[in-house]
């Protein structure tokens, strides 16, 4: 059995991937994430989890397989993590009534051999119509901060979404159904 290293820091994506790996080892990559929001999406996160990963396999001496990912929303531009409680207002007015993207990238590199594979995961995501005081009530929760596009679906923002096409994982940051099929096509790994 491999070793599974993950390149992050976030608490959403450490809980899932320990469910599935016994021993995961967690590197948190000093990278600055700059986005363009007027950039592709699916390049940005691809691009942003391969750096992560590349960082990790700088520092982490440990050999084994590496995991990063990005994850932004999209709708007509890409939204990443609200600098501020204001942002956050911004960006939940304009995804309300909406349907939007939201797309995480992911790069898996094996530090023993340096084989990388990078690909990202879209799911399609429509929220309610958000009155301005039920935002403001989501937004006093916190839940928002370090979230992109300033909600997490796993939380209490379960009750702006209307409804999902795709991996629900995502949502969250991490597409397994996505990361176990690149792990056992291209690593003969997987998370069982």
């Amino acid at each position: 059995m491999r070793k599974i290293i993950l390149a992050s820091q976030s608490p959403r994506r450490i809980e899932m991937l320990s469910s599935y790996v016994k021993e995961l080892s967690v590197y948190v990559p000093d990278t600055v994430e700059t986005v363009d929001e007027n950039d592709m999406p699916e390049t940005t996160v691809m691009k942003i989890a391969l750096e992560k990963a590349l960082k990790v396999a700088d520092f982490c001496t440990e050999k084994g397989i590496i995991i990063a990912a990005d994850t932004v929303v999209y709708l007509n531009k890409i939204m990443g993590k609200p600098k501020d409680y204001y942002d956050g207002f911004e960006m939940l007015k304009i995804l309300s009534g909406k349907r939007h993207s939201v797309f995480t990238g992911v790069c898996i590199i094996d530090n023993e051999n340096n084989k990388k594979v990078i690909d990202f995961e879209e799911t399609f995501v429509e929220f309610n119509e958000l009155s301005d005081d039920f935002i403001r009530k989501y937004l006093e929760t916190g839940e928002y901060k370090d979230k992109a596009g300033a909600y997490g679906i796993q939380g209490y923002g379960e009750l702006l979404v209307k409804g999902i096409n795709g991996c629900y994982n995502n949502v969250k940051g991490l597409p397994l159904v996505k990361l176990n099929n690149l792990l056992t096509k291209h690593f003969s790994h997987n998370l069982l």
